[in-house]
């Protein structure tokens, strides 16, 4: 049992660190009104193999729906989504979702939009697999905010548009 609980506590530690944190990206980041937007008609993913040996299949995405403006600074814009609109599975086993939404780089040539959410977890999923220690490590990263690992190129993430244009009163809903 203390062989597997040692695994377990490995593998969160291993698969929470693969979130980037991206310092550069949540320096100095400022609250923000604004009328901007992306809009998603539909829930969009990308599906990557990561990891040594083959890899692990990483399907990650975000849910359909309205992503306002909530921050901005130097090196981009937080499109914050629904509730928790973003989600994440490894081998068909989800680890959200969670609260966030899109980044979306000011430099569109050097730099590509990326998801972003606010870490959490289930604290009896945690606490049945690896007790409290577990859950007293990922109790110090809750709240924390997170980038996914950069997708490679030819995502839905290439093709994301920021827009003013009013909404219509059916997308409001």
């Amino acid at each position: 049992m203390r062989i597997a609980t040692a695994l377990l506590c490995a593998l969160v530690v291993t698969l929470t660190g693969c979130a980037a944190s991206f310092d550069r990206h949540t320096e100095k980041l400022e609250k923000v009104t604004s009328d901007e937007y992306v809009r998603f008609d539909e829930d969009v993913e990308y599906v990557e193999q990561r990891g040594a040996f083959g890899g692990v299949a990483w399907r990650e995405g975000l849910a359909k729906g309205i992503y306002r403006l909530e921050a901005r600074n130097e090196k981009g814009s937080f499109y914050r989504g629904p509730g928790a609109c973003v989600r994440q599975y490894v081998q068909n086993t989800a680890m959200g979702p969670f609260e966030g939404g899109i980044w979306v780089p000011r430099d569109r040539i050097n730099d590509r939009p990326m998801i972003y959410y606010y870490f959490n977890y289930n604290a009896g999923t945690a606490g049945a697999a690896g007790g409290a220690l577990l859950i007293g490590i990922l109790e110090a990263g809750k709240g924390s905010l997170s980038f996914m690992p950069t997708s490679k190129p030819g995502t839905f993430l290439d093709k994301v548009q920021v827009t003013n244009l009013p909404l219509e009163p059916q997308a409001l809903r």
